[in-house]
C-alpha cells in the first residue's frame, strides 16, 4: 500500500544524509542519563520472524563495518514515548500510567506497519515504517496517559516531527559516512519491504548493557479494539 507523505519525507532525508560528512557516537550520555540509571519508556517490542529475518539481512550487509553495532534479534523494537527516569516515577505511579494507557488504548485494533526501506541518520541505520497515523494515535493516547499521572507539563518533550523507525544498528564511532552511505544505497534498491503486525505496546524499564538496549517489562498493553467493559 503506497504512503505517499512518508515516502516523500524518507526521500528528503536520504538525500540529505547522502551529505553527510562523518557518522556521530549513538552512545553518549544525554542530559539526566548516566551508568546505573535506567530509563521508563514506551516501545512496541517486535517479535515476528519475517521482521527478525529482514533486520538481520541488512545487519550481514553492515557486518564488516565494526563501527555499527548490530541490534540484537530479541532487542528489535520502535520507540514510541519516553516517561521518565525510575528514581522520579515511583512503580505505583508506573502501574497507573499502565493503567491509564490500557483504558485510553482500549478502541485500538492492531494494525499492519510496511518496514522498509533502510535509512540513516549519524548515530546509526534503521527501517522506515508506515504508515505514520496509527503509531502517531497510540502516541498520543500513551502521552495523554502521563498526563493523567504527571501533569501535561511532566510529559517529556519529544521531537514534534514523529517518524516511526526500527533500529537497525547504532554508531559506536565518527567515520566518515561515505561508506554506509555507499551500502545503504544498494540496499535500498535491492531489498524489498515487508510488512508487519502491530498488536500492542510495552512500557518498559529499558536500560544499557555494552552497546545494547536491554529492558524489563512493567506494563503490556494489547490492542484488541474492545473497550475492557464489553
Amino acid at each position: 500500500m503506497p504512503h505517499p507523505h512518508e515516502d516523500q519525507v524518507d526521500a528528503e532525508d536520504w538525500e540529505a544524509f547522502q551529505h553527510t560528512e562523518r557518522m556521530a557516537d549513538h552512545w553518549y550520555w544525554r542530559p539526566g542519563h548516566r551508568p546505573g540509571r535506567n530509563y521508563l519508556t514506551w516501545y512496541v517490542v517486535f517479535d515476528d520472524q519475517a521482521l527478525r529475518d529482514h533486520v538481520a539481512a541488512h545487519q550481514k550487509a553492515l557486518a564488516d563495518l565494526d563501527y555499527l553495532d548490530p541490534v540484537p534479534a530479541d532487542g528489535i523494537h520502535m520507540t514510541v514515548q519516553g516517561v521518565g527516569f525510575p528514581d522520579e516515577v515511583d512503580p505505583s505511579t508506573a502501574a497507573r500510567i499502565g493503567e491509564q494507557a490500557t483504558a485510553r488504548t482500549a478502541d485500538i485494533e492492531p494494525f499492519t506497519l510496511t518496514v522498509g526501506p533502510i535509512a540513516a541518520y549519524p548515530g546509526g541505520t534503521f527501517l522506515r515504517a508506515a504508515p505514520w497515523r496509527p503509531v502517531a494515535e497510540v502516541r498520543d493516547r500513551l502521552r495523554e496517559s502521563i498526563a493523567a499521572e504527571l501533569g501535561a507539563d511532566q510529559v517529556p518533550a519529544e521531537p514534534a516531527r514523529f517518524k516511526p523507525h526500527i533500529s537497525v544498528t547504532y554508531c559506536n564511532a565518527t567515520p566518515p559516512a561515505a561508506e554506509v552511505v555507499r551500502r545503504l544505497a544498494t540496499l535500498r534498491r535491492e531489498v524489498p519491504l515487508v510488512e508487519v503486525p502491530v498488536t500492542g505496546v510495552h512500557l518498559l524499564e529499558l536500560r544499557r548493557e555494552g552497546h545494547t538496549y536491554r529492558w524489563t517489562s512493567r506494563h503490556e498493553v494489547a490492542f484488541t479494539g474492545r473497550h475492557p467493559s464489553r
